[in-house]
């Protein structure tokens, strides 16, 4: 659709590892600063001017503010690995999958007890769901982010069961650390959220577990959003529908433009820019051309320039996009918040459906979306007639839901949709894996 792998988030993420590394033949001293944080990235410098200029997803200053999420652990990650992969795109994709893979069983180790001899299925579902797979074979977040998911569950866990070492310790603080850069909005979250789990699952104390659950996670919201009142001036949900309508912009693609001093968009037409004849992606801006620009100094505030008076200075082209095709541009009304509930669990976890789904891709998502259907009806049905405890399967749900939520606020593009939800909509299916009866004479052995 898009014309090439360079100018999707896989390619841009690919290609600015490859930037860096490069970086590293010429300059190994500079590059160990860059890798830890310590480089002088500012205009002017031989790291800004000859490297940096060239990346694409590097830059993560305009929105660090709410639901930050570093692109630059990836990049570095990849840049090291660029090292022994010859510039073969296919081992970076194939290093993502490895990395899932590990994630995978390390969320099976941690809720297997919930499954007994039902384990076979439970890395079935954990292996097997359309986005999870799709997305965790590329160089993308996602990998990364199932591998951190994963071992975060597995350390938390064994600190519950009085498994504590200084290993463990270590790397659960290590951790917790990556996820407040990494989608901490997955993965901050699912560390507050399954400690709790884990802390009354294996209390013998406590008799309404989901009861005390439930409150223990409202009161942390409310613990939240009061700090973001005090701190931001602005609620947990104000600070949703801001990112909502950042997305929604970049979702419509444009043509993005890059000089020392400023980072310009203009709409997705080449009439707006001229090409310089002797040097190859550089460009003006045209007489009366609109455009938006953030400038480096201050990257959080959003400027625009309804009709451009300089014809001379040139831009770097960054990259040029069309209009997203799967694009939900919706009016959130804040004011109802069952219609806002409704509207964002609708296209976090029904859109598409067989009957608007305009893809082959989009024919893969209604699939997903019917198993995540037909799921829910089996854990309402588990839930109302079966007597096993429901708590585990309570705290799946909620889990998938609370991120469906927010996923279907912040984001309006489906494709991007089953990109973030990929992790927590599996929660689902393994609660209603966790009513599903298994017969008496199953044999099938337990994995550990």
């Amino acid at each position: 659709m898009y014309g090439g792998l360079e100018k999707f988030d896989a390619g841009k993420f690919y290609t600015d590892a490859t930037i860096l590394n490069d970086y590293a033949r010429e300059d190994f001293a500079g590059y160990l600063k860059v890798l830890f944080g310590f480089q002088d990235e500012s205009p002017g410098t031989n790291f800004f001017d000859h490297y940096l200029v060239n990346t694409t997803n590097w830059d993560n200053g305009r929105l660090k503010d709410f639901l930050y999420n570093d692109n630059r652990i990836v990049i570095r990650l990849h840049s090291l690995l660029h090292f022994i992969a010859f510039n073969s795109y296919h081992v970076h994709a194939l290093f993502n999958c490895f990395l899932s893979f590990i994630g995978i069983f390390f969320i099976y180790k941690s809720i297997k007890d919930f499954f007994a001899k039902k384990e076979i299925f439970v890395l079935l579902i954990l292996c097997f769901l359309p986005a999870l797979w799709f997305y965790t074979g590329a160089v993308l977040k996602e990998g990364i982010a199932i591998f951190i998911l994963g071992s975060t569950l597995y350390q938390t866990k064994k600190v519950f069961l009085g498994q504590i070492s200084v290993f463990s310790i270590g790397s659960l603080l290590f951790l917790v650390f990556i996820s407040l850069l990494l989608k901490p909005y997955l993965l901050f979250f699912a560390a507050i959220y399954f400690s709790v789990f884990f802390a009354l699952s294996h209390s013998k104390k406590i008799k309404y577990k989901s009861f005390v659950f439930i409150s223990a996670i409202t009161i942390v919201f409310v613990f939240l959003n009061s700090l973001s009142m005090a701190f931001k001036n602005r609620t947990l949900l104000e600070a949703a529908i801001t990112h909502q309508r950042i997305f929604a912009d970049a979702s419509k693609g444009g043509i993005f433009l890059l000089d020392s001093v400023k980072f310009v968009r203009l709409e997705f037409d080449s009439t707006l820019v001229k090409k310089i004849a002797t040097k190859p992606d550089y460009f003006t801006i045209k007489k009366n051309a609109p455009y938006i620009y953030w400038e480096h100094s201050h990257q959080q505030d959003t400027l625009f320039a309804l009709a451009n008076t300089d014809t001379i200075t040139q831009y770097k082209l960054v990259y040029q996009l069309p209009k997203s095709g799967s694009n939900i541009f919706l009016a959130y009304n804040s004011s109802n918040m069952v219609s806002l509930g409704a509207s964002c669990l609708y296209y976090s976890l029904l859109h598409p459906f067989f009957f608007n789904s305009k893809s082959l891709l989009q024919h893969l998502a209604s699939l997903e979306n019917l198993f995540v259907i037909i799921s829910l009806f089996f854990f309402l049905f588990g839930l109302l007639k079966n007597k096993k405890d429901s708590f585990p399967a309570i705290t799946f749900v909620l889990f998938a839901l609370l991120l469906c939520l927010l996923i279907g606020l912040t984001t309006p593009n489906s494709g991007a949709i089953f990109r973030y939800r990929s992790p927590a909509v599996v929660f689902i299916l393994l609660a209603a894996l966790y009513y599903l009866p298994v017969s008496k004479n199953n044999k099938v052995p337990s994995s550990n």
